[in-house]
């Protein structure tokens, strides 16, 4: 069959599908995570740091209908009422609403936060009118979609997240000989934050070098007699400006290292990151689950396009501790859930064996899923079943029924649409 083809048997014969899901090389991905969960030989070290799952035109993955591939975002724009149930379709544009990934980091990423709705809307269309292509390295929104994410970790984590309370930075920038001449610029106070943050990102470079130099320089001599460890914001700050350091320029994105939260995650939380807030992956592999976008704007820790006025355009500059989300059981002994106030997407962890299938009597929206441990077959009423191993992706679209079932103990994470979205 040809692609056209395809969506219309699949239009009046829907059923749940596998995925061929692809992946994102970028520099600071891990080597052998996700080559590992895919089966992959790895041998020439290549980073694998995004597996996508989902319909983002900019990587789809493949809906595998009958013995034909289908991009997931072909296929739905020709069966979105199908897939995504018909007040979903008209809610979301006919879009699958979220983009889920796996993520593994072996070494930091960028500080970055992700606009609002109004934000990446204006900022998409006044790009387009600039005329920058879409794959223009200076382009800072890559499509007009809002990007709230939460991540659910797989292995031990480390992230930067969420400016620090008050009281903590200053106690920090008193502590820090280094930082002396920041002291007299802030005061406890949003405003002297905003103040701050705004003068450490317009800095001039031969500044930034003038405090991270010295400072790196105390922390290596330090780091020789006593090695620190990950959970010290000195060990961020050695790896980051060994990472990110040019020709004795220092990146300005270690000074984040010191304004925002440190955090230490474990399977079984998570973290939510709404618009605005500023953040940073440290290391670890996790499950990533956001709105179909994939606008970012940085903030340092990278060799990627840098827009500072835009940044700053974008944060909110809230403050305060890490709110870490440990994943709560819900009406299924086997189902877990990720709580994130939005409307885009949810995400569940189910745990299966022998004697604990689950089972989903009627579905009110898409549900994708991604095997994370074991091999699981799912079934549905008059449709034949599907055998997902381990790295594996399905669909199963709005309205069918289904279950999943092991031999062994397996570990499933499905998106859908939160149930506020109601179909008919």
């Amino acid at each position: 069959m040809d692609t056209r083809t395809a969506v219309q048997h699949f239009r009046h014969q829907p059923t749940p599908l596998l995925l061929d899901c692809h992946v994102k090389h970028y520099e600071w991905g891990s080597f052998d995570v996700i080559p590992d969960l895919l089966r992959i030989d790895n041998k020439a070290r290549e980073p694998y740091a995004e597996l996508w799952i989902g319909a983002h035109p900019d990587l789809p993955s493949h809906a595998i209908v009958g013995k034909t591939e289908v991009p997931l975002n072909v296929l739905i724009e020709g069966a979105a009422d199908v897939i995504l149930g018909r007040e979903t379709a008209r809610q979301f544009d006919r879009r699958l609403p979220f983009l889920l990934k796996v993520l593994s980091a072996r070494k930091p990423l960028s500080v970055q936060a992700h606009p609002s709705k109004l934000q990446a809307k204006r900022g998409f269309e006044g790009e387009g009118r600039q005329g920058k292509s879409i794959d223009d390295k200076t382009r800072n929104y890559k499509d007009d979609n809002h990007k709230p994410e939460l991540i659910a970790p797989l292995t031990d984590f480390y992230a930067l997240c969420g400016f620090r309370p008050l009281n903590a930075i200053a106690s920090t920038l008193e502590s820090v000989p280094e930082f002396a001449g920041l002291v007299p610029h802030f005061s406890s106070t949003k405003k002297s934050l905003i103040a701050l943050y705004t003068e450490l990102m317009r800095m001039d470079q031969l500044e930034v070098n003038r405090i991270l130099n010295p400072l790196i320089q105390r922390l290596q001599i330090e780091n020789q007699h006593t090695a620190f460890h990950k959970d010290d914001r000195s060990y961020w700050a050695l790896r980051t400006a060994e990472e990110f350091s040019t020709d004795n320029d220092k990146d300005r994105g270690i000074f984040s290292v010191y304004l925002l939260n440190l955090v230490r995650m474990v399977p079984g939380q998570g973290m939510y990151l709404p618009a605005g807030e500023l953040h940073a992956y440290l290391e670890g592999t996790g499950i990533e689950i956001m709105a179909n976008s994939d606008n970012v704007l940085r903030g340092g820790l990278t060799s990627k396009h840098v827009d500072v006025e835009e940044l700053l355009k974008t944060l909110t500059f809230a403050s305060g501790g890490v709110k870490v989300i440990t994943a709560a059981s819900e009406s299924h002994a086997n189902v877990e859930t990720y709580a994130a106030p939005v409307t885009e997407f949810k995400l569940s962890r189910l745990r299966i064996t022998a004697s604990q299938p689950y089972t989903s009597v009627f579905t009110h929206s898409v549900r994708i899923g991604i095997v994370t441990k074991g091999h699981v077959s799912l079934t549905s009423p008059a449709h034949e079943s599907i055998q997902v191993a381990r790295g594996g992706s399905f669909l199963v679209p709005h309205a069918i029924g289904y279950s999943l079932s092991s031999r062994v103990e397996a570990v499933v994470f499905q998106a859908e649409v939160p149930v506020t979205t109601r179909n008919q």
